[in-house]
C-alpha cells in the first residue's frame, strides 16, 4: 500500500510536468524558416570579397 501510494504520487508529478506548451525557447530555431537577420547572397559575397582583399594585402 505504501509503495503504490508513492508510485501514484510520482506518476502524478511526472504527468503534471508534461502539461502545457513548454518553456519559451525550449526548441532551437528552425533551419528552414527565414530569419529577419539573415544575410542575403549579395551581402555574403561582399563579405567574402572584403575578407579576401584584406588577406591579400
Amino acid at each position: 500500500m505504501k509503495y503504490s501510494l508513492i508510485a501514484v504520487v510520482l506518476l502524478a508529478i511526472m504527468l503534471t510536468g508534461c502539461k502545457g506548451e513548454g518553456k519559451p525557447g525550449q526548441y532551437p530555431p528552425s533551419l528552414y524558416k527565414e530569419r529577419d537577420s539573415a544575410l542575403t547572397d549579395a551581402e555574403l559575397e561582399k563579405n567574402k570579397q572584403e575578407a579576401a582583399g584584406k588577406n591579400g594585402k
